[in-house]
């Protein structure tokens, strides 16, 4: 039976398990919007923008582990989203970026809607991969390649053009499922050196990335058998509990321990430069697990490369190593002095006592989110997200949409800057809309902060162009009907945060940094 490239797109997704998709319909696009229409089983969530769609499919993924897809129209709708899909390629997030494309006959400075130079090039130079679809049977095999990732290959997010006449024209294609294969191992040589580095190790220690999250119990089985310690970079949170007696923490606190191991095992780990950093060359011998092989050994000299899935190649380590003990020296505790901002520890603190041990934090770029790396405790395996690497502002609002949208029934809360919050604040109509509980905290102190206190360390104070005339956020909330408070104390944030993960509707709490009192 023949059907649209507009109908095997959805049909294919569909075979695939999508049940989201994100976007703003467009003349372009209206083929598949009519077939989305016809379709029980994909909601298709309306955003205020295309940044907001592309930050929802990112949090989306990053909470379910699974493809985040976004669907937009030509020309200015897919450049809205590339921003978002640049925050999921640096932090390794499947995203499926979908956008109707010119057709063959719409050459450049033709005068055609949404025209660019050259579309297709411009967003694969952003996602990396990606295929422009000139038929019914390469819209499948592109949604295919988009979807092969587990286990398979470092995530990453994807761009498919399809040609508006490709949406339009009929087809006889099968939306069939690919061929599954098993997670990636890596050879069994390459596993018995690694595990003979490891007998006998005196002061082992397992260092975790973003690329562990789904190896959360052989992380921890691996450290048990070993009497290791468990440090973690920031995409590496969760994977270990914070609470849990092995680890060691994150940011700078693991540097002391990676200078003391003598063997370390770094899983889902880039190493990129914020984590050097904090962790210095390490003279320790190191294995490094990575489903990327471009990443194992281009930061630090691996003694042994493994290239694998985490969760598959830790079970097929562990299972070749005895229980052993180590050597681990006592650390002395912190000092106060080294807590440089108690009211951030403060603020972070009573958010984290009104929350379950596996709700869900977005963090945006601001002072407090960078402190709740180091100060906000998470216990559970993706619940703690951040743009540590791209650095986006805006990120935090319509991710956790996505996030929320993707289970219903979880806590989720997004943090947020003053500055940061204008720029997707408009998806508040979207969070209303989908009838979410989701408590938006906005840190409000009329100015970009972290880029005042920059120009404080380097420029002599020389401040400019960082002082914000904000809104009443109060009445901005009461424009868009959700409920909203300003607060001054721990306390009453405290009790805004329960009272929004009662309601069905996003809230949003404005803490007055300005005036607060602790």
């Amino acid at each position: 039976m023949k059907r649209t490239g507009g109908q095997i797109l959805v049909d294919v997704l569909d075979t695939y398990g999508v049940t989201t998709i994100f976007g703003i319909p467009g003349i372009h696009t209206l083929s598949v919007y009519d077939e989305l229409y016809r379709h029980p089983r994909i909601h298709h969530v309306v955003t205020r923008h295309e940044q907001g769609a592309g930050y929802m499919a990112d949090g989306y993924a990053r909470v379910t582990g699974c493809v985040g897809v976004v669907l937009t129209t030509t020309g200015p709708a897919a450049v809205n989203a590339l921003t978002p899909i640049g925050e999921a390629n640096a932090e390794s997030s499947p995203v499926l970026l979908i956008a109707s494309g010119p057709d063959a006959d719409m050459t450049p400075d033709s005068g055609y809607l949404h025209e660019m130079r050259d579309q297709f090039q411009t967003l694969v130079s952003v996602t990396g991969q990606g295929k422009r679809a000139t038929s019914g049977d390469e819209i499948v095999s592109a949604v295919e390649e988009a979807m092969a990732f587990p286990g398979r290959r470092r995530p990453r997010p994807y761009a498919l053009e399809i040609p508006i006449e490709v949406l339009k024209d009929t087809y006889d294609t099968d939306s069939t499922l690919a061929e599954t294969y098993p997670p990636v191992v890596p050879e069994e040589d390459a596993i018995d050196r690694a595990a003979d580095i490891l007998f006998g190790a005196e002061r082992p220690l397992l260092f975790v990335g973003g690329g562990a999250q789904n190896a959360s119990r052989e992380v921890l089985k691996l450290a048990e058998r070993l009497d290791a310690k468990v440090g973690a970079s920031g995409n590496g949170l969760g994977v270990v509990p914070a609470d849990h007696p092995r680890f060691v923490g994150t940011n700078e606190a693991p540097g002391w321990w990676v200078n003391r191991a003598d063997v370390i095992v770094a899983i889902g780990t880039r190493f990129d430069a914020r984590t050097r950093r904090w962790i210095g060359s390490p003279d320790a011998q190191l294995i490094h697990i990575d489903l990327d092989p471009n990443v194992i050994g281009r930061k630090l000299e691996t003694d042994v490369a493994l290239v694998g899935d985490a969760s598959s190649t830790l079970s097929i380590l562990a299972s070749k190593i005895k229980q052993q003990g180590s050597d681990w020296p006592e650390r002395e505790q912190d000092s106060e002095e080294q807590i440089d901002d108690k009211r951030a520890t403060a603020i972070l603190g009573a958010i984290r006592d009104v929350l379950a041990r596996d709700a869900v934090l977005f963090n945006d770029m601001t002072l407090i989110c960078y402190q709740a790396r180091r100060f906000f405790d998470v216990y559970e395996p993706r619940t703690f997200h951040s743009p540590i690497t791209y650095g986006s502002l805006g990120f935090s609002v319509p991710a956790a949409i996505g996030a929320k949208i993707a289970d219903r029934s979880r806590q989720v809360v997004a943090l947020c800057g003053d500055g940061g919050f204008m720029f997707t604040a408009q998806e508040l109509l979207t969070a209303k809309q989908e009838a979410l509980g989701l408590p938006i905290v906005v840190f409000n102190d009329n100015c970009y902060s972290a880029i005042k206190r920059a120009q404080d360390r380097e420029y002599e104070g020389r401040n400019f162009a960082v002082h914000l005339d904000n809104p009443d956020f109060q009445l901005f909330a009461q424009s868009f009907g959700i409920p909203s408070e300003r607060m001054v104390d721990c306390e009453a944030l405290r009790k805004g945060i329960r009272a929004a993960l009662d309601r069905s509707t996003p809230t949003l709490l404005e803490v007055d940094l300005e005036g607060f009192v602790g």
